[in-house]
């Protein structure tokens, strides 16, 4: 299975008892890194922007196998976020953004040619990157969508925009999507007072075959058309909850590409998902996050970690 992430990276500076620390980051740089860690074939199309920040990035996530796509990178400086951790680890933002992301190859060209042989199983996005730059990321979309799934995560920030426009861009990609994973945050920020049901329902009915939302330790919800269900989340000890979101979808886009359930024709195979693969899909999406959890800053998974976890918790193996 290939995978192709376009969207933002970025280096997180923690400020901790024992000083600064600097960390790589930002939502589709995780799920790009944490698809490699996964064993999976993985390219990210971003902007690592210059300088220390940006030989970070791109160091760390050539140690987790994943490719970066040409023109990744800029004379822009990196993008920098400081995040500022709650007493139940849960993370808020400040942001320094620098976006210019590559745009598809046109054709006859040799980046054309290598879009051609990579084609990707999975094209997911999201985050700020859709708000920041959404014509080059509508271009990839049109661009991969026959061949590709389309997958989605809005991560929801204030510092986004207007709430009305944020809102307007948000289900625009979920319209373009297959399949979208949320938070809770994220659906209290973008629909204030409507219930995670009713979210799900009218995510639904824009188009996507498959919609999954994480509470933390309430644990997933996964649903279809025909089917919701929700899987208990693994206890450990929470370090910080920054990527674990992230880790979620990393693994989760690797339990669907193990079940045949990516790539061009398998919408109706989403669609038509049992209650069992649902709980075997979201008990291993889980075991990404929790991981993730339990450690410093956005660190997902390797494959054996996640079999590892799966094993000690009792959790269906995908």
């Amino acid at each position: 299975m290939t995978c192709l992430v376009v969207g933002e990276s970025l280096v997180d500076v923690f400020t901790t008892e024992e000083g600064v620390v600097e960390l790589p980051g930002g939502a589709p740089y995780n799920v790009a890194r944490g698809l490699g860690m996964l064993g999976r074939r993985a390219y990210l199309a971003t902007d690592l922007g210059s300088g220390d920040r940006a030989e970070l990035l791109a160091s760390t996530l050539a140690a987790s196998k994943t490719k970066l796509w040409p023109g990744s990178r800029s004379t822009n400086p990196t993008s920098v976020a400081y995040p500022t951790i709650a007493e139940d680890g849960s993370p808020t933002y400040e942001f320094d953004l620098h976006f210019t992301p590559p745009t598809p190859p046109q054709g006859g060209t040799e980046e054309a040619a290598e879009l051609v042989k990579v084609s990707p199983n999975i094209l997911h996005t999201g985050s700020l990157a859709v708000h920041l730059a959404p014509e080059a990321i509508k271009a990839w979309i049109n661009a991969l969508s026959a061949v590709s799934t389309i997958s989605y995560d809005p991560n929801y920030r204030e510092s986004m925009g207007p709430h009305d426009e944020v809102l307007t861009r948000t289900e625009e990609f979920i319209g373009l999507s297959d399949v979208v994973k949320a938070s809770r945050a994220d659906i209290t920020g973008l629909y204030p007072g409507l219930s995670e049901q009713a979210v799900i329902t009218k995510w639904l009915n824009m188009g996507p075959q498959l919609v999954a939302i994480t509470g933390g330790k309430d644990g997933a919800i996964l649903a279809t058309e025909n089917l919701r269900i929700r899987s208990s989340a693994s206890r450990v000890k929470a370090v910080d909850k920054v990527g674990a979101g992230d880790a979620f979808m990393s693994a989760l886009i690797d339990a669907l590409g193990r079940t045949s359930m990516l790539g061009a024709g398998s919408a109706e195979s989403r669609r038509l998902l049992s209650e069992r693969q649902l709980k075997t899909i979201a008990g291993y999406a889980n075991a990404g996050g929790a991981i993730a959890v339990s450690r410093r800053g956005a660190v997902a998974p390797t494959r054996d970690e996640l079999l590892d976890f799966v094993s000690s918790y009792s959790i269906v193996d995908v």
